[in-house]
């Protein structure tokens, strides 16, 4: 701490030997997005909550996960489970709902009715070039799970010039990780493509090791005067083995153990795509883009491990997850200067065949080394759910935008999805086959101001989510469920001044017809909309240039979500508030930049205390970490050190209890990395 105090005091001390800092990000009200409305604009024509990591934000960070970078954002918290596994929190508390959309350059990652909370691995990090969040319900454009937020991952292009990219890097904790990524011109286009690879073994937490490959191709062309796009394969090969959680006694003697000797998750995803876009005229423009996903998740969980009567007999499951997807989407955009609007129709369509198998499993625990040793197969059939679902997603919407006055815009959408479940079970037992309808018009209304270096948005919109495939078919019959609704009222404004700018959205998300699990009369769980929530908040940015070397940036978010007319497991949790939300995000850093090439930052994050169960009962007290990043350029080589945890907190990413378990195993802890040091070195080929 003495050595962080004094390197402080050097750098504010010492502004004559600093170079400027080339950040594209420090001027929001020129920043221009394309997560709005699916093209490009102006952040101030946005009625949103948005936020951008530059890809020279992305660049100063060097970080080795997503969560790393999407911590910085006001409003988001990524927790970390292991091994890139992950939960988020977006004007949510922290879960692992399917209540946010990942897209990647505007496309879905997955399929709506098969999200999966851990879809930001089945991304390349070497692939990344920027990131825009969007805060709050996008259901009007982008469909489905878009509510709590839509993190949309926005990949690299080729370069105009050869060039080669060789990155590596490892840690204290075990984790080795290379990429290389090569781009080049062609007659009419580029070219890239970057390799990413990562290992790591012996980590903190026992059971720990994982490791994945990724490939990423990219081609942009010319097609004459009007034609042009660009096509791209992703390919991700990941395997981990799954540590779980750790319970309270663990947690407080600061055990690493764990008790997983054969649990993992195995990812296998593919994404191919076509993107088309042709310009009629100067006020016209069709853009076509044509999607072919195929993803394979086979796993052995710690979630469905449970226990019998027999205290050394436990039962779980291994499972295997498959689905084909074939997507088309279309856009047309209309300008109309004459009346100084632009109007914006779509089409989506998403065909996605999907088939599960599980087969029940023994598990048997040696209670001298307290581990989980072996699992078996039932005999003679340990077949537990085998069924194949075909989901058909239809979707139309239109995008108005019209300048009313000089310094006021209105922003106007409507889409109307459709939504069949085709379920057809392969067992003579258990749910039946069944057809499933869901439709939902989802509307959206927005304002912007802008006038000099000041302006300002409202917004109204509405989000849904259809029940998921495990919800909807995961039991003995199938339940009567409606998609969960969402209403979102907010008001943002932003400012800028010399060296300072600052932004401020206050909102209020309305929850109805949640799905929770509720018990029946005959003893049998069911699925049921039975839960209605309130989530309010102020999410806020400060950036502040002392010179053209040192920057500040503040983020942060104050946020409350209650319960409303709520039972869980029997209980009246009506008025409490909601588990695992606490009332505080932050992050504060500083970045600067030496003449001679040095640069780095100072990162703080906290987090506040919140309860850990439903009734209220528990909390949790929160967390602080610091984390310091230093690089250094050598020609065409730069060297990079990053101090993780720096104070080596000790704390939980995610903390939960089970209110209606009693003792020790109630409790559920996701360890935080120790105190860690990360070294990399990058070397770059330009012709």
């Amino acid at each position: 701490m003495r050595i962080l105090f004094l390197f402080t005091c050097f750098l504010l001390v010492s502004n004559n030997s600093f170079g400027q800092i080339q950040d594209s990000n420090y001027n929001p009200l020129t920043t221009v997005i394309v997560s709005a409305n699916k093209l490009t604009e102006k952040r101030t024509e946005s009625p949103i909550a948005i936020s951008l990591l530059s890809q020279q934000l992305i660049e100063l960070t060097k970080a080795s996960r997503i969560d790393f970078l999407l911590n910085k954002v006001s409003g988001v918290y990524m927790p970390t489970i292991g091994n890139e596994q992950h939960m988020m929190a977006i004007r949510q508390p922290i879960s692992l709902k399917g209540l946010y959309l990942y897209l990647e350059d505007g496309m879905p990652i997955r399929t709506s009715g098969l999200f999966s909370n851990n879809a930001l691995i089945e991304i390349n990090t070497a692939n990344i070039h920027s990131i825009e969040v969007i805060k709050g319900p996008a259901s009007a454009l982008y469909g489905a799970e878009a509510i709590g937020g839509v993190v949309n991952i926005l990949t690299k292009s080729g370069s105009a010039y050869p060039t080669l990219i060789l990155n590596s890097q490892l840690n204290t904790l075990g984790l080795k990780k290379l990429e290389t990524s090569w781009s080049g011109p062609t007659k009419k286009g580029t070219w890239i493509v970057n390799g990413a690879w990562a290992d790591q073994k012996n980590g903190p937490i026992e059971y720990s090791n994982f490791s994945k490959k990724a490939i990423s191709a990219r081609h942009d062309f010319l097609l004459g005067a009007k034609w042009k796009g660009y096509q791209t394969l992703q390919w991700i090969d990941y395997y981990a083995q799954m540590t779980g959680s750790v319970d309270s006694i663990h947690f407080a003697q600061k055990n690493f153990n764990s008790l997983q000797t054969f649990t993992y998750r195995k990812i296998n995803s593919f994404r191919a795509r076509q993107n088309l876009q042709y310009q009629w005229n100067a006020n016209s423009t069709s853009v076509l883009n044509v999607m072919y996903r195929n993803n394979t998740m086979d796993q052995n969980p710690t979630y469905s491990i449970a226990a019998t009567s027999n205290p050394v007999k436990f039962k779980g499951q291994e499972n295997s997850n498959h689905f084909d997807s074939y997507v088309l989407d279309l856009q047309h955009i209309w300008n109309l200067k004459n009346i100084k609007s632009k109007i914006i129709v779509g089409g989506y369509l998403d065909i996605t065949k999907q088939n599960l198998i599980a087969h029940y499993i023994d598990i048997y625990k040696d209670t001298v080394l307290g581990k989980y040793t072996r699992f078996s197969y039932l005999n003679p059939d340990s077949l537990l759910t085998t069924y194949n679902t075909q989901i058909n997603n239809k979707a139309v919407y239109l995008n108005l935008i019209t300048q009313l006055t000089k310094t006021i815009k209105w922003n106007m959408t409507l889409r109307y999805d459709q939504f069949e479940y085709l379920f057809n079970n392969k067992l003579k037992s258990g749910t039946p086959s069944a057809n499933n309808y869901f439709t939902n018009w989802s509307p959206k209304l927005g304002f912007t101001y802008n006038k000099n270096n000041f302006g300002g948005y409202f917004n109204y919109s509405e989000g849904f989510v259809p029940p998921q495939i495990t919800e909807i078919y995961n039991a003995i019959r199938v339940p009567y469920l409606l998609p969960q609704q969402f209403k979102n009222s907010e008001i943002g404004v932003w400012y800028q001044f010399k060296k300072w700018y600052a932004e401020v959205s206050i909102y209020q998300l309305l929850g109805k017809n949640e799905i929770i699990s509720v018990r029946q009369t005959d003893g049998v769980n069911l699925n049921q909309n039975s839960g209605n929530t309130k989530h309010i908040g102020i999410e806020y940015q400060v950036k502040y240039r002392l010179n053209s070397f040192v920057q500040f940036h503040w983020n942060g978010t104050n946020a409350k979500h209650t319960y409303l007319n709520t039972l869980i497991k029997g209980v009246d949790v009506s008025g409490k508030e909601m588990n695992a939300a606490p009332h505080f995000f932050s992050n504060i850093s500083m970045y600067w930049k030496t003449r001679k090439a040095l640069q780095g930052s100072l990162e703080w994050q906290h987090q506040s205390s919140y309860f850990m169960d439903e009734t209220n009962a528990t909390k949790y007290p929160g967390f602080d970490v610091l984390n310091v990043r230093m690089a250094y350029t050598i020609g065409q080589s730069e060297i990079w050190m990053n101090l993780l945890n720096a104070t080596d907190t000790y704390y939980s990413t995610m903390a939960t209890k089970n209110f209606s378990v009693k003792g020790n195993n109630g409790y559920a802890y996701y360890i935080g990395e120790p105190r860690n040091i990360s070294l990399g070195w990058k070397w770059t080929i330009k012709k």
